[in-house]
């Protein structure tokens, strides 16, 4: 009996099993029941919680499963524990509802508790689930917006009435149940009421039946009944849902108003001839309102025979497509339109018909146009980007083998000093080259980011020139080729700029014709235009340039092709630039060149002439003179760069003070104040350990102001964050790192050099 019994039984003492049957076993999901000797009955509880009529809860099923299990030790052979549900996790994971009692028996080797279990779980599962059906029906019934009313159909009284039926007839719960709707008067016409009751006898279901109902108020109500039988406990009724019909009218303004105000154009047609058009249609097809009904579809599509297939589509109940076409004004104009059609009750042209929404798309598609050539562009200057960083790759790395290469060699012992030098000097030709692939990359990024600044000093263009000139003039005669300087009359003796990027204009287009000429002569001019401007102008005798190439050449990545990159280098970047410095000095550049001849580059910049006058600085004094003395405090953790800085300093005469962190900068400013030797200025390194510049600057500025120390930042970071970090923090200027010794110069003159 144990082990055919269909309910689970369980043998254990302490809760652990030492007897199960099959139905046991399967329904804990174990293989056999021997499988379960040995188990812990705790193990079912640990995850599960407890059933319904007690506090549940997972601590709680435990807590009470463990008093269940300890009070049944204690009871005597015979007596045993109340059922009591709970809900248990099987070994194979899945959650069972189950009653489970146990009463304690005798068994061979002494009592035991005997487990009975019952798997309620498809029985919880139906009764869960009629209660959840139970609840929706409930729910349904009592928020249905419909008016729903249940009447026995022998005496006609009503048994149940939502509130929707309470609020359509004006009367309460309480003066509608067990009274008839004779008695209260609701139908307008009684017939209605023995039609309906009539079909329903017969079996059949009224669907859609238009009645009149009367109002507690004696308003008349237009309605819509649908009713059927319905069978509860052996005693027939009928449920009737009523709905409301006059918002229809209602919402039949709205529609209208809806169908005059859309955005869209809209219009229907039957029979293939248009009934009725929104203002939007006949506007757009340019016709005065109430003009359109009546015409024949036709007269606003373009292709008639297009226009007929679709009408053949709709009829056959084809879905129609949305399509894009030319259609025609009344007055013969075509413009583009989305047109989008739905056939309603096809079955019956002349009661159904089609709707037809236009939209006016004309501008859309000159948009679209317009974003294709742009994507197109996009793409174009991406793959340009692509090839740069290629090239870019190729740029950094040829001059960075070089720096690697040749350091090795210069270190190598036994070397004559004038291979050393030779060495040294390709080192520093290797180091300029990639540091003007860096400043290319670095001025672009800040010009694209629009924070780039321009300063406005006078400046000679003359002597811009001729330092261009002479800078070059080596390179030149190297190549073989003649370079020319000519300045006209009406340059300027002075003007107002940016000296440094004019002369990076001029610089970048003597490269190019350098580099870009075999043979012959390169020619730097400046001269006044007609338009107020000067005009910096570099002509050679080189290749030239194709018409369609020139187009692009001002383009950032991007040279006359990718052959050029390959035989001369050059990250493409040069031009851009020099298009973008003469834009936010609010000029131009521009070249012209033909193939065979030779190219001229010129940038037409508006620098204002500036009356330099008697008083105007001497320049005779020598910079160095300038810097003798002065006393400047370097905070730099890396040796070599301050190795590098200190020697630029003390070539001048300066005196530095050198320091490797932003603390030791603080107690170094404070001993020169009071031995009174105080800094003239600080050059200040941004990343340092234990404090950094930033930290020590902003330390500083709480006991000097940026006119008694002036600070300067030294980064090997050149964006402009960096910048305004430094600046935020307190510091006056910054220099980027590779330190360049002529900006270097430029900057302690600025702030530390003595006067004449």
């Amino acid at each position: 009996l144990f082990e055919r019994s269909p309910s689970a039984l369980l043998l254990d003492r302490g809760g652990i099993v030492f007897d199960a049957n099959g139905a046991a076993a399967r329904m804990f999901g174990f293989a056999t029941n021997e499988g379960m000797a040995g188990f812990n009955l705790a193990e079912l509880y640990a995850h599960a919680g407890q059933g319904e009529g007690r506090r549940g809860g997972q601590g709680d099923a435990f807590a009470h499963m463990r008093d269940r299990l300890e009070q049944l030790e204690t009871l005597p052979v015979g007596e045993g524990v109340p059922i009591a549900d709970f809900t248990l996790r099987a070994v194979n994971g899945r959650l069972l509802n189950v009653q489970v009692t146990g009463v304690r028996v005798d068994t061979s080797d002494g009592p035991a508790t005997l487990s009975i279990f019952y798997d309620t779980t498809s029985r919880m599962a139906a009764e869960a689930a009629l209660r959840r059906s139970e609840a929706v029906l409930s729910h349904l019934f009592s928020n249905s917006p419909d008016s729903i009313a249940l009447t026995e159909m022998s005496s006609g009284r009503y048994s149940l009435v939502n509130d929707s039926f309470v609020r359509l007839t004006g009367r309460s719960r309480d003066e509608l149940l067990g009274r008839t709707s004779f008695e209260l008067n609701i139908w307008a016409n009684v017939d209605d009421r023995t039609a309906i009751v009539r079909e329903v006898e017969e079996g059949r279901r009224v669907t859609g039946r238009p009645v009149l109902l009367r109002h507690k108020s004696k308003q008349l109500v237009p309605t819509l009944v649908a009713a059927a039988r319905f069978k509860l406990e052996g005693q027939d009724y009928i449920v009737s849902s009523v709905r409301d019909m006059s918002e229809i009218e209602q919402v039949r303004l709205e529609h209208a108003a809806i169908f005059q105000n859309a955005s869209v154009g809209i219009a229907l047609t039957r029979e293939r001839r248009i009934v009725q058009a929104n203002a939007l249609v006949e506007q757009m097809f340019g016709w005065r309102p109430g003009q359109l009904a009546g015409q024949v579809a036709s007269v606003v599509w373009k292709d008639h025979a297009e226009l007929s297939q679709i009408f053949e589509a709709g009829s056959s109940g084809a879905p129609l497509p949305v399509v894009e076409r030319e259609m025609r004004r009344r007055d013969g104009l075509l413009f583009w339109c989305r047109v989008r059609a739905q056939m309603v009750n096809p079955s019956d042209p002349s009661q159904g018909g089609t709707i037809w929404v236009f939209e006016d798309i004309t501008d859309e598609r000159a948009a679209a146009l317009q974003l294709s050539r742009a994507l197109e562009a996009a793409e174009a200057a991406n793959l340009a980007k692509s090839a740069f960083l290629a090239n870019t790759s190729h740029e950094i790395r040829t001059p960075l083998n070089g720096l690697l290469g040749l350091a090795r060699l210069a270190m190598r012992s036994g070397l004559d000093a004038e291979r050393r030098q030779q060495y040294l000097a390709q080192i520093f030709e290797s180091a300029q080259s990639l540091s003007a692939v860096m400043t290319d990359v670095l001025d672009l990024s800040k010009i694209e980011a629009g924070r780039f600044n321009l300063e406005a000093v006078p400046f000679s263009p003359r002597e811009i020139l001729t330092a261009v000139h002479s800078a070059y003039i080596a390179l030149a005669e190297a190549k073989g080729l003649r370079l020319s300087l000519s300045i006209d009359d009406g340059v300027p003796a002075h003007v107002l700029g940016d000296p440094v990027r004019v002369r990076q204009i001029l610089s970048n287009f003597t490269t190019n014709a350098l580099k870009f000429t075999a043979h012959g002569s390169v020619h730097i001019a400046a001269e006044p235009t007609p338009g107020g401007s000067l005009r910096f102008s570099v002509t050679d005798t080189g290749v030239g340039i194709a018409p369609e190439t020139q187009a692009r050449l001002f383009t950032p990545f991007t040279q006359a092709d990718n052959s050029t990159t390959r035989r001369y280098g050059g990250t493409g970047l040069g031009l851009s630039i020099c298009r973008e410095l003469a834009a936010l000095m609010s000029g131009m550049v521009g070249l012209d060149s033909r193939v065979g001849v030779g190219s001229t580059f010129w940038a037409d910049l508006p620098l204002q002439a500036f009356d330099a006058g008697p008083s105007a600085p001497d320049t005779s004094w020598d910079v160095s003179d300038r810097l003798q003395g002065a006393h400047v405090l370097v905070v730099e953790d890396n040796p070599v760069n301050m190795l590098i800085v200190v020697a630029m300093l003390e070539q001048w005469g300066v005196q530095v003070g050198q320091v490797t962190d932003g603390s030791m900068a603080l107690a170094a400013v404070e001993r020169a104040v009071s031995q009174g030797q105080p800094f003239d200025m600080v050059l200040m390194d941004v990343h340092m350990p234990e404090m950094s510049g930033h930290e020590a600057a902003r330390e500083l500025r709480r006991l000097y102001d940026d006119q008694s120390l002036p600070i300067v930042a030294l980064t090997a970071a050149a964006l402009v964050s960096e910048r305004d970090q430094a600046r935020q923090s307190g510091m006056n200027d910054f220099l980027t790192k590779p330190i360049d010794a002529q900006q270097l110069r430029a900057t302690v003159m600025r702030y530390a050099a003595r006067l004449p």
